[in-house]
């Protein structure tokens, strides 16, 4: 536990424990919506806002970081109520990202955020990932919090943008040959090599969040209701990669969602990935999918959204992701 002094309050920052969670809940259902889902059910807060919004998710989100031996704390204001949330997620995988702690969350009461607190909570987490032996640690400030003005004092660069593509029309979709075979699910073997072009989190959280339910149903934080593909594919002369489909059921059956991951030499050839993308979208079709979303490096997002002819989604300043070198 680390305590700062500030404005009359004590501020501590803790590992979170399963006695947190309902006031991890009230957090979270307080900064995130004006008005409760029209059910109360598990399902209808996690659609409202996530695993955090309900204790059944919660306390399975809590136990799955604890598990994967990641950080998952909280802030705590004077030893009586919870006013912040932090989540770290450790990975290694290929350049540009490398090996790497990741802000995956940072929430809290706004009067904490901008200045001193919220530099006082990223120092604790740079220094939580040197003492881990890593050396670099990136942040996505639109999807997991950190202020942008904080970020730059504090030394952090962009280094990777997204683009996120809605593609409709599958059924007329023409993909090249391609061989496929089912995956097991294990990142270690079968993904780590791989550069995931879909950076919306860290690769290993990524790939565990979406195999979580498929692998442990009874254990996961994410509902169970979806449909699911995880295959290897091999084009002509070209080497394997990965494409997961996943269609989530419980919130709309209609919206297929791909992850695309490649050898990092292939990550720069628009043309391979877009062959890709058409294997991802007849397999969605067979999935009975409407349409297809599909998020790649912004770079790539051009020739993917020509071939395809499809809608651009906006992404507040193209969902960047910056990073810190702790060495520095």
């Amino acid at each position: 536990m680390v305590i700062l002094e500030w404005r009359g309050d004590s501020l501590s920052l803790r590992p979170a424990t399963l006695d947190d969670v309902p006031g991890i809940v009230a957090l979270y259902r307080e900064l995130e919506c004006e008005a409760g889902p029209a059910g109360d059910s598990p399902i209808s807060w996690f659609s409202l806002g996530g695993p955090w919004m309900h204790e059944h998710y919660c306390s399975r989100h809590v136990q799955a970081y604890d598990d994967l031996g990641w950080d998952c704390w909280v802030v705590e204001r004077n030893g009586e109520s919870i006013v912040g949330s932090v989540e770290i997620c450790y990975a290694a995988e290929p350049e540009p990202f490398g090996r790497y702690g990741h802000l995956e969350i940072l929430e809290a009461d706004d009067d904490l955020l901008g200045g001193e607190v919220e530099h006082w909570i990223l120092e604790q987490c740079e220094s939580r990932a040197r003492a881990r032996g890593f050396d670099k640690f990136w942040c996505r400030p639109v999807g997991s919090g950190g202020s942008w003005n904080v970020l730059a004092e504090r030394g952090y660069v962009e280094r990777w943008k997204n683009g996120w593509l809605t593609i409709r029309g599958l059924d007329r979709i023409e993909a090249p040959a391609f061989h496929e075979q089912p995956l097991v699910g294990d990142y270690d073997s079968e993904a780590s090599h791989l550069l995931a072009l879909n950076h919306r989190e860290s690769a290993s959280y990524r790939w565990r969040l979406l195999w979580r339910p498929v692998l442990t149903p009874e254990a996961s934080d994410f509902p169970t209701r979806i449909s699911f593909s995880g295959r290897r594919i091999a084009l002509p002369d070209r080497p394997p990669a990965n494409v997961l489909l996943n269609i989530w059921s419980w919130r709309d059956p209609q919206s297929a969602w791909a992850d695309i991951w490649v050898e990092p030499r292939y990550s720069t050839d628009s043309a391979y990935i877009s062959d890709l993308v058409a294997v991802a979208g007849q397999k969605a079709f067979s999935m009975e999918a409407g349409h297809m979303n599909v998020v790649v490096p912004e770079p790539l997002s051009d020739g993917v959204a020509e071939r395809f002819e499809a809608e651009r989604v906006p992404l507040e300043r193209g969902e960047p992701w910056l990073m810190k070198d702790l060495r520095d």
